[in-house]
């Protein structure tokens, strides 16, 4: 069982601090995240580790499968989302391997960071990368164990449940026919 932690909150209530920040460019597409129907995300790599840029175009190539999106890669600021290796700063409580910003909070630039202090295998760059786009999807932590937004433990599968799932569909078009039942759970399942 993979083991790590994430550092991201679920979304922002009202009076709560805006986004984190650094000294990353800005993208200009980045409300692109909070539109309902279909989304056209443009993807900005400003990290040298070839293996995590790969496994974060995975991930989006994940939800472009469950979401109404289709996703590019581009090289300037008209970038929905840009993949940056964080500043030490943004990782001062130990373990933390990534953060994603906030749609709901001020100062929302579509970031992800990645702290280059970490050592992970390219399934957990897959994984916390999944992980992260769900917060930038607005998807909360899931307290359940069970979904790739549950914050702590994650296995060698990527689930979402139905509370992802009634999230989601709150906030964006999902495709139809993507998902199984089982359990009482619905999911989607991406094995390594």
């Amino acid at each position: 069982m993979l083991v790590l932690c994430f550092f991201s909150t679920g979304l922002a209530l009202a009076g709560e601090p805006p986004n984190w920040g650094g000294n990353y460019s800005p993208c200009a597409r980045h409300d692109d995240w909070l539109r309902r129907e279909h989304m056209d995300l443009g993807l900005r790599i400003a990290t040298r580790n070839t293996a995590l840029a790969r496994q974060f175009e995975r991930a989006m190539e994940f939800w472009s499968g469950i979401i109404d999106m289709d996703w590019h890669e581009v090289e300037s600021q008209e970038c929905s989302v840009e993949l940056v290796e964080g500043a030490h700063n943004l990782f001062e409580t130990q373990g933390i391997a990534a953060r994603a910003q906030e749609p709901d909070r001020p100062a929302f630039q579509g970031w992800v960071a990645f702290n280059p202090a970490s050592k992970l295998t390219e399934h957990e760059m897959f994984v916390i990368s999944v992980h992260e786009i769900g917060h930038l999807l607005g998807l909360p932590h899931n307290p359940s164990a069970a979904s790739v937004m549950f914050f702590f433990n994650l296995d060698d599968s990527i689930w979402l449940d139905a509370a992802d799932l009634k999230t989601l569909a709150q906030r964006h078009t999902l495709r139809s026919g993507v998902f199984a039942v089982g359990r009482g759970t619905a999911r989607r399942v991406i094995t390594p």
